[in-house]
């Protein structure tokens, strides 16, 4: 059975590289790889020691929700039956890779929740307990990470929102979508870690960004619930 693991980055190459290592060690291979160059600075020019990598370098930056569309659809054009999604900076350990894999033999699609052990900045406390707020109350749900970067899709579930546009923070779309289809479905406790090194590039303003996108996505979905 054919398996993709997902990593879009943008200006993270350095800890790209890192967790690329680390994958290799604890799996020497067991899956493909897609790596997304997201209009990096520095381009992800890699001694492609192992055949299961490949390594797209986009010009511009088009955000995660047009990259994980590509990436979608280019598992569902290359016969992959799972596929995996893991952010660049290593704040998702790759053993977790794995589980999901599993969690996919008897499950549509897997959600993240993370757990995070570090000190976080306010506002991003803040924002995720307001966007869960405001899309559990509405759709009575009791899901606690809608922003988890870390998920496993099955066929199924590729093939529900592969003709969907994402918007730039695209992850409750997907769920909520996926939900709304009555795919069946796991969550996965996660205990995120601090990234390699350097800092987010989410910052204050990218975080407002996010919020605001992900705000009117959702009031969008509610005053047009009746018509889905």
């Amino acid at each position: 059975m054919k398996n993709l693991l997902f990593i879009p980055c943008y200006n993270d190459t350095k800890n790209l590289r890192k967790l690329l290592n680390e994958i290799d060690l604890i799996y020497k291979s067991k899956f493909d790889i897609l790596v997304m160059n997201d209009g990096s600075v520095e381009e992800v020019l890699l001694i492609k020691k192992n055949k299961n990598i490949k390594i797209i370098n986009l010009k511009y930056n088009y955000g995660i929700g047009f990259c994980l569309k590509f990436a979608i659809k280019y598992a569902l054009e290359n016969n992959y039956k799972k596929f995996c999604r893991i952010d660049s900076d290593g704040e998702h350990h790759p053993k977790y890779v794995g589980e999901i894999y599993k969690m996919l033999n008897i499950n549509d699609f897997v959600i993240g929740n993370r757990k995070i052990v570090f000190k976080q900045n306010y506002f991003k406390i803040f924002s995720k307990r307001l966007i869960n707020f405001i899309i559990n109350k509405p759709f009575k749900l009791n899901i606690e990470d809608y922003n988890c970067g870390m998920m496993g899709l099955g066929v199924s579930a590729m093939k529900k929102i592969k003709d969907d546009y994402f918007i730039n923070y695209p992850e409750p779309q997907i769920i909520l979508k996926l939900l709304k289809k009555n795919l069946k479905y796991s969550i996965l406790a996660i205990k995120q870690r601090k990234r390699y090194s350097g800092s987010s590039s989410i910052n204050f303003i990218k975080g407002l960004d996010f919020f605001l996108i992900t705000l009117f996505f959702v009031l969008n979905r509610i005053l047009n619930s009746s018509n889905d």
